[in-house]
């Protein structure tokens, strides 16, 4: 084919190229496929009253509980005239519990806190390379502060930087539990369950250098839990709102006191607050005023105030837990409240397990005689008025059987034991050799006993729940009184979920044991009984009131007495002026 002849052609091969593109997209403009509508799933709209707890579990993601830590910690004397001027021996000495009760008192020396292995402090870690002070350091806890070995807050400087996410930093002895894991055991249990947040802890071996006695040298102070305090950082770090309320209980029943003021109102009194709370999150008072008031207002339907102004899966869970794991020291005490700023619903978060499953313990060393047989189960709550509405209603008390069910589905006595094993490998190397072991406080032998027991606590618990349910409720004492020629003693009533009628033994002697009593009265069906000032010389009397039901229930009063060192369970003083 010439060019002439090619030039003619190819124009009229591209013309029927073109001519069939085109008729194929005509083609498939005619065959194009149905249209499908493309659809987004969006959640409805969430009100945030009914947003429960939404923990960031995440953040135990890197707890080993095999693993133990190593904190180096320089004490040093601070700035002079400043709150750290203190020797260690200053620190020490503090006691942070007279007469039963929690008293604030604080000294604090600077320290030096680094963080490594066995073989030292490591580099990367906190503190390394350091030759001043980063923190404050003070003793932590309160009846504890009584013994040889404190447990330790250390308080990192802002500069200092973070460890794991805390600049306050709790080391606790746990000195009244020789087995030395329940605080972990308690707070990793609690990670299984929902609805409850649980805190971080790790097995840490403490070195102390006392700069302020001259000494140059570390000294091994044995073997600690490291708990994570609840505060701005721990809701932050939690995934909660870190601009709520927060309150750490003191002495906390829920009901109005002159101590529970705003920090606004010209009577405020901080140390008749602290007393009560230590605020540790928004500085404002006046939500859980408003809580109490509408706790203790009896017109109002509690189960109302509670779904209104508590998150009630985050309450009954918690109640059921402690229950679960006899922790009874959480009536008053070792739990926090926190309440998101745009929320009106609070929520616990407990504080504090190295008194659960206890009772073993107790008993080998005697010290069961010091608690009331009504401690156990939900009587042990009957004291805090929110409690005791809550349970007054059956409905109430079946949602909580069936959580303590559900719990006591996790928290089998096997599952109990076998994490107590698993713990106890950890530690037992350190807790049973110096200087751990000349504290102790039982034989090697006395702590494999009551560590094999937790377990077996736990079914114990589970049967003491439901015994409780049966059981009549134990009442308060109240204080007397006197006219010139009058005594008027008085009590509560005691409480039978059947509606049996209740009646009183009311017994007055000299003795706190109440032998030879110089009053006794039996069948009282009021709840109050008056005499002749005669009848009593003036002077310290004791008394107590059991009350029974015709069923044979029997209850002992909720008050109890300290005489020499030696516990009354259900006996109060009865001070008779001239």
């Amino acid at each position: 084919m010439n060019r002439k002849k090619l030039r003619n052609f190819l124009p009229l091969s591209l013309l029927l190229l073109f001519l069939l593109l085109l008729g194929g997209c005509a083609q498939k403009e005619d065959q194009k496929p149905e249209e499908t509508e493309l659809s987004v799933a969006v959640a409805d709209p969430v009100d945030i009253q009914d947003v429960g707890m939404i923990e960031d579990t995440s953040v135990y993601s890197q707890d080993d509980p095999d693993s133990i830590v190593c904190f180096y910690v320089t004490v040093q004397r601070g700035d002079e005239g400043s709150d750290t001027d203190h020797s260690f021996a200053e620190v020490k000495d503090v006691v942070r519990f007279v007469d039963s009760t929690h008293v604030d008192n604080d000294v604090y020396a600077r320290a030096i806190v680094q963080v490594g292995d066995e073989t030292g402090p490591l580099p990367g870690m906190l503190g390394y390379g350091l030759t001043k002070s980063n923190a404050r350091i003070r003793i932590r806890g309160n009846s504890s502060t009584v013994m040889p070995q404190k447990s330790y807050k250390l308080d990192l400087d802002d500069e200092a930087g973070l460890w794991r996410g805390q600049s306050n930093i709790a080391l606790n002895k746990s000195a009244f539990d020789v087995t030395r894991i329940r605080n972990k055991l308690y707070f990793d249990l609690l990670k299984e369950v929902e609805d409850v947040p649980s805190i971080r802890t790790q097995f840490v071996r403490l070195f102390i250098k006392d700069e302020t006695s001259g000494q140059t040298e570390f000294q091994d102070y044995g073997f600690y839990t490291q708990a994570e305090v609840p505060s701005k950082k721990y809701l932050a770090n939690h995934g909660l709102d870190r601009e709520g309320y927060l309150y750490k209980a003191v002495s906390f029943n829920f009901e109005p006191s002159a101590g529970l003021k705003n920090f606004t109102d010209p009577d405020f009194d901080q140390a008749a607050f602290d007393a009560i709370l230590n605020c540790k999150g928004r500085q404002d008072n006046q939500r859980l005023i408003d809580l109490v008031e509408k706790i203790n207002d009896t017109s109002l339907d509690i189960n109302e105030v509670i779904g209104t102004y508590f998150d009630r899966e985050n309450y009954v869970t918690w109640l059921a837990y402690n229950i679960l794991t006899a922790n009874i020291d959480t009536t008053v005490q070792n739990f926090y409240l926190y309440s998101p700023l745009n929320s009106e619903k609070w929520f616990f978060i407990p504080w504090d397990g190295d008194n659960m499953l206890h009772v073993r313990e107790d008993q080998m060393e005697g010290t069961d005689v010091n608690y009331g047989n009504w401690q156990r189960g939900v009587s042990n709550y009957w004291g805090v008025i929110l409690h005791q509405r809550f349970l007054k209603i059956e409905s109430n008390r079946q949602e909580l059987a069936r959580k303590v069910d559900e719990l006591y589905a996790i928290l089998t006595p096997e599952h109990v034991t076998s994490l107590a094993e698993q713990y106890n490998e950890t530690a037992e190397p350190y807790v049973t050799a110096m200087p751990d072991l000349y504290y102790l406080g039982h034989t090697v032998e006395e702590r494999n006993q009551i560590l094999s027991g937790l377990g077996d606590e736990v079914a114990e618990a589970y049967e003491a729940f439901y015994d409780s349910l049966e059981a009549l409720m134990p009442f308060f004492l109240y204080g007397p009184e006197q006219t010139e020629d009058r005594l008027l003693l008085s009590w509560s009533d005691a409480y039978d979920f059947d509606n049996s009628p209740v009646t009183y033994d009311l017994t007055v002697s000299a003795y706190p044991d109440l032998r030879d009593p110089v009053i006794r009265e039996t069948g009282l069906t009021s709840v109050s009984y008056e005499t002749d000032t005669k009848t009593l010389t003036p002077g310290t009397w004791y008394w107590t009131v059991t009350a029974h039901t015709e069923s044979g229930k029997s209850s002992e009063p909720m008050n109890k007495i300290n005489i020499n060192d030696v516990y009354y369970p259900g006996v109060d003083l009865l001070e008779v002026a001239p």
